[in-house]
């Protein structure tokens, strides 16, 4: 295969990180971008050396041959359809979509694609380029931790506590606050990451117990706010999750977007009978702390640094020029977000226990 022609939809922040991702990939050209914002659009292309600015989505699609979908959360499903549609090669943002019901039929379509056309389907679940996540992974599948009891996973940030990031209304931001922008809130946002986490290493989760709070937000002038600019800010800021996995263990999950003294902090911990494991992504994405072995008697630990993995945009590419499906595929993605519904059914009913329903 020749030069892969890799189209951008969304070209807001994270569209700017697929854009420098792909453009570090050999035999990869940034050729299409495209966006409802036409001024973002053409600013985009010029800053990252795109030559076509396409002016829909289908125009881009038809145009490239794997396509990175970076939009809000609501557009995911309808754009990551006809991407498949088209038979086109799909690395699709987190979370996949916003409903089970729509997760469904993205992952349906994307495998039948795949079996027809070798099309290549990918969710960007963006921790997994942690080498330390990839160990993990290793050490629970081939037994080293025993059998699994309890994990404890948290994702904090603080930008709603203090101005780290900046304001939380600047506009890159208050999107994220509100349910009528088709947005899930820290569940969908941060909650993702974190239950995909919690699962690919220590097993599947059967089922769960969630709260969802949404805290008034406050702005510069002390004040507390509902609403931003006649819109509601009412999507969830904090959620803590209950869990029990299929193979017998517990665990907690907890996300919030007001954890002071926090910029972007996801720590896992992982317990066996036979072993324990560590991860805290602050201190390095190649980080993993251990205690196995004779050492379990005297819970000491230790400290390895694991060697550099494959980045989600190089295993994309990859994947296309081998024909060789790679992970997290869509029906991942759909997994997560069955994940995802049973904490929102849960938080309906006041943190009632929920089952996790069939993601296919």
């Amino acid at each position: 295969m020749g030069m892969i022609k890799v189209g951008i939809i969304g070209n807001g922040g994270m569209g700017g990180e697929h854009a420098r991702k792909f453009r570090e990939i050999r035999g990869v050209q940034l050729h299409a971008c495209f966006d409802l914002d036409v001024p973002r659009t053409r600013s985009f292309a010029k800053a990252h050396d795109i030559p076509h600015v396409a002016s829909s989505s289908e125009e881009l699609i038809a145009a490239c041959d794997a396509i990175s979908v970076v939009t809000p959360d609501a557009m995911h499903a309808p754009l990551s359809l006809k991407v498949l549609a088209a038979g086109r090669h799909l690395l699709c943002e987190k979370p996949l979509t916003t409903t089970l019901a729509d997760a469904r039929r993205v992952a349906r379509k994307a495998v039948k694609a795949s079996e027809r056309d070798g099309v290549v389907h990918m969710i960007n679940f963006s921790y997994r380029n942690s080498s330390a996540v990839q160990e993990a992974i290793k050490l629970v599948r081939e037994g080293h931790l025993g059998e699994i009891r309890h994990v404890h996973a948290s994702y904090l940030q603080s930008w709603l506590s203090s101005s780290v990031w900046g304001s939380w209304h600047a506009e890159r931001y208050a999107w994220r606050l509100q349910s009528g922008a088709g947005f899930g809130g820290v569940l969908a946002d941060l909650g993702c990451h974190l239950l995909d986490l919690v699962s690919i290493v220590a097993g599947d989760i059967e089922s769960l117990d969630c709260t969802c709070t949404t805290f008034p937000k406050i702005d510069d002038q002390g004040r507390k706010r509902t609403t931003w600019r006649g819109r509601k800010l009412d999507a969830n800021d904090t959620a803590l999750t209950a869990v029990r996995f299929s193979g017998g263990a517990v665990g907690v999950c907890h996300t919030s977007r007001w954890a002071t003294g926090h910029v972007n902090s996801i720590e896992l911990s992982v317990h066996g009978t036979e072993g324990a494991l560590r991860i805290a992504l602050d201190d390095g994405f190649d980080k993993i702390h251990l205690c196995l072995g004779k050492a379990k008697d005297k819970a000491a630990w230790t400290t390895r640094t694991i060697r550099h993995t494959p980045s989600i945009y190089q295993r994309f590419i990859r994947a296309i020029r081998t024909g060789k499906q790679d992970q997290p595929d869509t029906v991942r993605g759909a997994q997560v977000q069955s994940y995802l519904d049973a904490c929102q059914r849960s938080a309906g009913k006041s943190g009632a226990t929920t089952r996790i329903r069939a993601w296919l």
